[in-house]
């Protein structure tokens, strides 16, 4: 005979002597598992940045990113290696290549729609996020980002309405600042396009989302944290007292017939605390990933050694992941938004792939575009892991994967910089490309689909409309990319 699942409502409660009723306190098997309450699993949204070019300066070798073989089965370059992992995660990953950001050069010296200024430091982040044109050399967006715009559609009434995450921990650099290069989403604010901070604190994001996170300084918070702590113990501990004043009072038959009740509470909530997750009982919480790694010092550009400029990156990046997955999982986000690395990035490179330099300088480095390619391999090893988790948890009998979408965009490509004059430039946005995950909306994953002079943030309107967005449009950036649904 199949066995009954054992469930409670929040309505539930004890009903005890003299008719008198105990209302349970909250019980994990209580918890609103809104991802599969609903009668089909909501959508999601990922998207993913890097703040590197495909190529070198001066190396005629465009990138050892795209692929040469298109369709199915692509080839993979140094690069896209770590997509042949997670078991061979690659077949969920779509390469898509040949696309273009245009410049004022482009346009008889003026920023096109969609466009960025000839300089190009930190001038794509505005047409390749928000579809709108640069207005100068600056990192700041001037329109809404695509993740603030998914999560205004299908946030619902999830806790957060979408989470901003940024692995790189610091700037590194003691002669600047970030100036925005470390922004990846931006809302509106009445008229105004506002930039969200991301969380960089892998620690501060975990209790933010699992740990009931209070501010140190908010005395009444802490209060009511504590008070919800004490309404999850045993509801036998919480009436300890009364419980002993009435078992001094009563006979010895009474004593024991309360007892009994007693002993069948206890067997209850001991039953309640060992219940195996449902079958579909993919949200746990995660393991606490404990106090943050060390962030490394500053030191002055160009001047990188093994001791400053990194804060164990690799762990930070993994454990972001971790949590975006999770959160997907208990239905407490469908947006999320993360930043591997700043815009112009001076992270420092040399634990994580061996280089002596930071990821910007790379470009600009004899290192060449294959060092460039051991950079962009670092990032699409996170990527391809994020993808693989979401790709092996189930719901609702299938992937996870087929109701999500990720994207990973690279800062530029490789080719003419119109500020320079120079051929073979990292400081182009010619020949850019990106990676998108995922089956929702029609998406048809694992192959290599050559975009030819499409804007980068056509890819981004197509993954917006393959979650329900009802739009053909990214700011002044229009069409989606119908190839990537085959």
């Amino acid at each position: 005979m199949a066995r009954t699942k054992f469930t409670l409502s929040r309505r539930s409660v004890l009903r005890g002597l003299g008719g008198v009723s105990i209302a349970l306190p909250f019980l994990e098997i209580m918890a609103d598992n809104r991802a599969f309450a609903q009668s089909a699993p909501p959508k999601r949204y990922i998207v993913c940045f890097g703040g590197q070019s495909l190529g070198a300066d001066g190396d005629p070798v465009h990138s050892e990113y795209v692929p040469d073989i298109v369709g199915p089965d692509y080839d993979l370059k140094t690069a896209l290696k770590p997509l042949a992992g997670f078991d061979s995660v690659k077949n969920e990953i779509t390469v898509v290549s040949g696309l273009r950001i245009p410049t004022e050069y482009d346009n008889g010296g003026t920023i096109p729609p969609g466009g960025r200024p000839n300089d190009f430091h930190v001038s794509t982040a505005s047409p390749l996020l928000s579809g709108v044109r640069a207005s100068s050399s600056s990192a700041t967006c001037n329109g809404e980002t695509s993740d603030q715009i998914v999560a205004n559609a299908i946030a619902g009434d999830t806790p957060f309405k979408s989470l901003v995450y940024r692995v790189q921990a610091a700037w590194y650099l003691s002669v600047s600042a970030p100036y925005g290069r470390d922004i990846i989403s931006y809302k509106k604010s009445g008229s105004n396009i506002v930039p969200v901070p991301a969380t960089v604190s892998p620690k501060q994001a975990f209790e933010s989302l699992f740990g009931n996170f209070v501010p140190p300084d908010n005395t009444e918070e802490i209060e009511k944290a504590n008070f919800v702590a004490r309404s999850r113990r045993s509801i036998l501990d919480l009436v300890a007292g009364n419980t002993q004043q009435v078992m001094k009072k009563v006979g010895t038959a009474d004593r024991l017939r309360l007892q009994q009740h007693l002993d069948e509470i206890r067997a209850l909530e001991t039953r309640i605390q060992t219940l195996p997750p449902p079958a579909q009982g993919i949200c746990q919480v995660p393991p606490d990933p404990g106090a943050d790694p060390a962030v490394g010092g500053n030191q002055p550009d160009g001047e990188y050694t093994t001791n400053n400029g990194y804060s164990d990156e690799d762990t930070r990046a993994r454990i972001f992941c971790d949590l975006i997955h999770m959160a997907l999982c208990c239905d407490l986000t469908r947006v999320a938004a993360l930043q591997f690395t700043m815009f112009q990035s001076h992270m420092n490179m040399y634990p994580l792939i061996g280089l002596r330099n930071d990821l910007h300088e790379i470009g600009h480095s004899s290192d060449g575009t294959h060092g460039m390619a051991l950079a962009q391999a670092w990032h699409t090893k996170h990527f391809g892991y994020l993808v693989a988790k979401l790709r092996d948890t189930k719901e609702a009998g299938v992937s996870m994967l087929e109701n999500t979408v990720l994207t990973l965009l690279h800062e530029g490509g490789h080719g003419f910089d119109p500020s320079s004059g120079n051929q073979n430039s990292s400081h182009s946005s010619e020949r850019m490309a990106c990676l998108i995950a995922g089956r929702v909306g029609g998406l048809k994953p694992g192959r290599h689909v050559v975009a030819q002079d499409q804007h980068p943030a056509q890819v981004l309107v197509t993954a917006m409309k393959a979650v329900g967005v009802n739009t053909n449009s990214l700011g002044e950036v229009t069409g989606d990319i119908p190839a990537l649904r085959g």
